[in-house]
Order: structure tokens, then sequence, then C-alpha cells
């Protein structure tokens, strides 16, 4: 009887540890950890990652970490020691050109299907998304420049719409400044507080759009060309020097700048697409009627495209354990077209893809203010050489951005100075080729309003 006992006794035991066993392995998760700097939308993250944790039968548990201020050094001491499994990509490339030739992430075809492929296909750009010809990432929005104006202050001097070409920039600006001066408003202002800042968000764009260099590199050349940027050159300087602009823009930050705008005190500006409405409708909230349109162009240029720059794309970094786990996790969640369109919906950044952008809605911030979408003339551009390594190009004297802005206010001579800093960019790009840090870029054919074909 005892042995009989003992038997079930047994039996009932091996069969409660044939169930617990399963259970217990079903319940460990493969983690994967994204980091971020993006706190502003973590509200609307959030419910996507608890839901996908919740409901993907893969074993995947994403848990995402932001980081703020220290997010770029935080990315240097990964590639050194070790890091996360995935990098979510911020407005810079730097993020991927400073560590993809170190191998510090892993490339994505492998686990992309046909469907991934031909959805993705215009945006494998060397330097930018990829290396070596393999895609690593592809950002889901993006910003670029726009002409911002006020439209109570062209109705009030009699201008219908805003401007399409320098000239017409120079000449509206003008007229404002000479009928409205008196009341404290300028027909332009610009944050040269930065040089840097202000050029890279209007004249690059202005520059590209007219068919010119991109941030001074022609790529069909293979070389540093500056003598095209004679025409922009010419009409800042006319505006900044005969009393059209704002006054005091030399010392002018982005934000004071923006305060003036929302007073109704400056006609005109250039900045980023994807920060302006947010701006107006939070940060500095105005009751003007204002509006955005695209850069204008040089005269007589035929308008090519303008670059972007992408964000919110996914690196899979040399640390992660399971790359494909990590690939179907941001696939199903951050690179799902519902998720990316809800995004722009939400109004926290512009949907980048053509094909998902035609299922996006517009946000409500920009139910009027359409131009501040991306247009068929925004497309991603390869990248230059300083993109791909800053210490490849390493320049001597003042950059471009600090050139041009000499020359705006009225210092030098303008084509000589820029000859001048063709002479100097080339010789900081071949040194750095000597030097095997940087790598010759040429494009022969290169169309700037084709820049992906």
């Amino acid at each position: 009887m005892k042995k009989s006992r003992f038997w079930i006794v047994l039996i009932v035991l091996i069969c409660a540890l044939a169930v617990a066993v399963p259970s217990t392995f079903a319940e460990e998760k493969t983690k994967i950890t994204i980091w971020s700097m993006s706190r502003a939308d973590l509200t609307f993250v959030e419910p996507y990652i608890k839901a996908y944790n919740e409901t993907n039968t893969d074993g995947i548990e994403l848990v995402l970490e932001i980081y703020t201020d220290n997010f770029f050094q935080a990315i240097d001491i990964a590639a050194a020691t070790g890091g996360p499994d995935v990098i979510d990509l911020p407005n810079t490339v730097s993020v991927f050109s400073n560590y993809v030739g170190q191998g510090y992430y892993i490339p994505i075809d492998q686990y992309m299907t046909e469907e991934d492929k031909e959805l993705w296909k215009d945006f494998r750009i060397e330097g930018i998304t990829a290396s070596n010809g393999e895609l690593y990432y592809f950002p889901t929005v993006a910003t670029t420049g726009r002409l911002i104006y006020n439209q109570d202050i062209f109705d009030r001097v009699g201008i219908e719409n805003p401007p399409t070409t320098l000239s017409e920039l120079v000449e509206t600006a003008r007229i404002i400044t000479e009928k409205l001066s008196g009341e404290g408003i300028y027909g332009f202002a610009a944050n040269f507080k930065s040089p840097t800042s202000a050029l890279l968000r209007s004249m690059d764009f202005l520059m590209e759009l007219s068919g010119g260099p991109c941030q001074g590199f022609d790529f069909a050349k293979g070389a540093y060309d500056f003598a095209p940027y004679k025409p922009f050159v010419e009409a800042y300087r006319t505006m900044f020097t005969e009393g059209i602009a704002f006054p005091g823009c030399e010392s002018l930050d982005i934000d004071p700048l923006r305060t003036l705008f929302a007073a109704g005190k400056i006609g005109m500006y250039i900045s980023w697409s994807h920060a302006e409405p947010g701006v107006y409708a939070s940060q500095f909230p105005t009751d003007i009627n204002w509006n955005g349109a695209t850069v204008p162009i040089i005269d007589g240029a035929e308008k090519a495209s303008q670059s972007v720059i992408g964000y919110h794309g996914y690196l899979i970094t040399r640390d992660c354990k399971e790359p494909e786990k990590a690939w179907k996790a941001i696939k199903e969640v951050f690179y799902n077209p519902e998720y990316i369109q809800a995004y722009q919906e939400a109004g926290l950044g512009i949907v980048m893809n053509p094909e998902i952008a035609k299922g996006a809605g517009i946000p409500e911030l920009l139910n009027g203010k359409e131009a501040f979408l991306m247009g068929p003339t925004d497309i991603l551009w390869p990248a230059v050489p300083q993109e791909i390594n800053s210490q490849a190009v390493l320049v001597e004297g003042e950059n471009m951005y600090n050139t041009i802005f000499a020359l705006i206010l009225g210092e030098g001579e303008i084509e000589s100075t820029l000859a001048d800093l063709t002479t100097r960019y080339n010789a900081a790009y071949q040194k750095g080729i000597e030097q095997g840090i940087g790598n010759p870029i040429e494009l022969p054919g290169f169309d700037p309003a084709q820049p992906n074909k």
C-alpha cells in the first residue's frame, strides 16, 4: 500500500513538473532595449510599446530608455564599451556616420522582405542610411526648410503671394520695410547669432532647390565649388546692409526672432518645417495670420529638389544578441505604416515616405498650412564629405557659414572670397583623403532634381 501511494505521489509530481517547466520557459522574454532622446513624444509612444509587449507571440519585450542632454555622450560610450540593442536616430546623421565604419551597426537587408524593400526602395542613400551598399535603417519622419511669412503684413502692403525667387524675396522685404518700419515692422530676419544655424536652415536648402551644390559640394564634379553662391550672397547682402532686414539680426537668436514674428514685427524668415507649426501653437502662441511656403530659388534657375533631414530611424547595434527579433519588433511597431501615419496625425512629425504619407491625415495644427508637409521636391540627398566624417574635412580658417555671413554683412569682395573658400575646402578634402580618414565622392551625372536616383 505504501509503495502504491509512493508511486502515485511520484507520478503526480512528474506531471506537475512537466506542466510547470514549459510554462516557466514561456514566461522568459527577449528584452530589446531602445535608446531614444525623444522625451516629447513619450506619451504617444508608450501605449504602442505596451500593446506590443502584451500581444506579441514571439516572446519579445521592448524596453524604451530616454536620454536627453547626455544622449550623444552615451552613444560614444556605448560604441566603445557596450550599449543598447537599438538606437532611435535623432535628426542628425552623425549618430550613424560616426560609428557605422566601426562596425557598430548591423545591416538590415538580410531581415527585410521583398515587400519591405519595395516600400523603402528610395531610401538607400550612401552615407545617410547605407554604407558600402548595405542598408542600416530608414528614417520615418523628416524636416527641411520653409519660408515663414506673415499674411497679415502681406495684406497690409498689397502683396498677394510669398516670393518664389531671390529677387522677389528682396523686393517683398523692401516693400514691407519701406511701408511699415515706422511701426517697428521689417521685411526679413535671420537668427545670425549663430551663422551656422541660420544658414544651415535657409541657404543650404535654397541653393539645392536652385540646382546648386549641397553645403558647397558638387557631387557631379566630386569637389567643392562655392562660385554658385554669389547670387545668394548678393541678395542677402542687399537686405542686411541696406536697412531692409530687422535691425540687430547679427546678434538675434532663433527664439527671440520667433517672439518678434509672433508679435507681428517680422514679415518673413526661413526655418525648419517640423518646428515652426508647433512653436506658434504652444511655445509662442500668436493671433497673427501666418503660413509657410517653399523657399525661393535663384533667379533663372530651374527648380530642382532640396535635402531633408530624416529622423526616427532605428539602428540595430552589434550589442544586440537577437538582431532578427529586434528587427521584427521595430518593424511591427515603429516601421508600421499605421504607426507612422498616426505619429503625423498627432502633430509630432511629418511622414517622409510618400507611399505611407498617402494614408496619413493632416494634423490639426497644419490645417491650412499644408506647405509644411513633405512635398515632391523634398528628397534625401547623399551625404557630403564633412557629414560622413567631420574630421576628414578640417578647413583652415573660417568655415563656410562664418565666411558667407561676413560677406552678407558687407565684409570683403564676394567672388574672390568664394574662390578662396573653394580652395580651402578642396585642400582640406584632399588632405583628408590622403590621410586615409576620408574617401573621394564623385557621382557622374548627378541630378539635383533626382538626387536619390
